[in-house]
């Protein structure tokens, strides 16, 4: 037997092999396998970055090819029109989709847990066995969930109205069938309002949704390549109308109200022999003006009296009545003057008006003559003149 060691009941055995730890437990020394496997795996994500990398470059290219494409309307119309459409709903319809979903998802979600914790709320602590503090989680949770379910419904009324309006825009441009097409087919084919069409395009071109189109200036035409369009020239601005003539019986009439009632104005203040003149003249001019309002057709021959008769009886009454009640020889001879020519324009204007009537009563005559000409012509009348000779006749035989 070997000599015994002092030291190996202090220190333990030194070489013995069942009281070292095993190998694959010893944190030391890093396994070979573990050590591999973690380089594969990060060669892995590094080859898996880099590709994505790649495809979203490519992606990212085709993308611009074909925005290019669409924006420069180098390809056929429906080439185009497919790629517009396939860009409006990746885009925007299908984000505006999610928004929707998302909004009514959580807002569902939210405003069940506020009803769940409404209702906890107000079953109470007692009921539940719950102490008053930590049954106040209830009513903050309920006060929590509450704004966030309405926020999030909103969320998804928006998003369902943006969808909607996206997809009528999608179905404008199908209902399009070239590069300018009339607002009012669309409106027809898609059985939308025009003004709803004319107005959802116009927008869409504003935020840059539909590049390189327009609508025409009058609202009828929508041009998908502005290349195409043809502004309208100018037009001259048209000359200033020239103002209305006064109608000439509306002026008559006004004229001659505004004489009689100089004439009623003038009576009292020249004697009484010019008072006599101007109530004949009053009533000879009532007469002749009342003519021409019943016979229209009759005031062409009224010019001069209009226009120089009535304008010199006035200026020579004005002349009259600026002399006052003064009783000079030269003021008396004026005045007797004047007296004289209004009785003379009495007699002129009682003649015209008879020569008026005298016109008026020969065509009313013709008129009759005619009327009973035809009237025994059609047998609806008799001649009352033979019928009674021929009456006389008979009784002498």
């Amino acid at each position: 037997m070997p000599p015994r060691n002092p030291y190996q009941d202090q220190c333990g055995p030194a070489n013995n092999q069942e009281n070292m730890p095993p190998r694959e437990t010893y944190t030391g020394i890093p396994d070979l396998d573990d050590a591999v496997g973690e380089i594969v795996q990060a060669g892995a994500q590094i080859g898996s970055g880099v590709l994505d990398g790649l495809a979203g470059v490519v992606q990212s290219v085709g993308d611009a090819i074909r925005s290019r494409g669409v924006e420069n309307k180098t390809v056929p119309f429906e080439t185009w029109r497919q790629r517009m459409d396939r860009k409006l709903k990746n885009n925007d319809q299908d984000g505006y989709l999610g928004m929707a979903v998302g909004g009514w998802t959580f807002a569902a979600g939210f405003g069940i847990a506020a009803l769940v914790m409404f209702i906890l709320a107000m079953v109470g602590p007692q009921a539940m066995g719950m102490l008053p503090e930590e049954h106040v989680v209830f009513p903050v949770l309920t006060a929590c969930f509450a704004p966030m379910a309405v926020g999030f419904g909103v969320m998804g009324v928006f998003g369902v109205r943006l969808w909607s309006r996206y997809n009528r825009l999608r179905s404008y441009l199908r209902a399009a069938r070239d590069w300018t097409w009339d607002i009012s087919a669309i409106a027809r084919d898609t059985m939308q309002p025009q003004d709803r069409v004319r107005e959802e395009l116009q927008k869409a071109i504003s935020d840059g949704k539909i590049p390189g189109a327009l609508i025409s200036s009058d609202g009828t035409t929508l041009y998908l390549n502005d290349a195409l369009y043809t502004p309208p020239a100018p037009q001259p601005e048209p000359a200033p109308k020239a103002p209305p003539e006064p109608d000439q019986a509306d002026s008559l009439r006004r004229e001659g109200v505004d004489f009689l009632n100089y004439l009623r104005a003038c009576r009292g203040h020249l004697g009484e022999t010019a008072d006599e003149e101007l109530i004949a003249m009053q009533k000879n001019c009532g007469s002749i003006l009342g003519f021409a309002h019943n016979h229209p057709d009759q005031q062409p021959r009224l010019r001069r009296f209009r226009e120089y008769y009535l304008p010199t009886t006035r200026k020579l009454l004005d002349t009259a009545m600026g002399l006052g009640d003064t009783d000079a020889v030269a003021a008396e001879k004026i005045r007797g003057e004047i007296t004289g020519i209004l009785h003379t324009l009495n007699l002129a204007y009682a003649k015209l008006y008879e020569t008026l009537l005298q016109d008026v009563s020969l065509d009313v005559s013709t008129e009759i003559d005619t009327l009973e000409t035809m009237l025994r012509q059609d047998g609806l009348t008799h001649d009352f003149r033979q019928d009674f000779g021929a009456e006389t006749k008979n009784v002498n035989l």
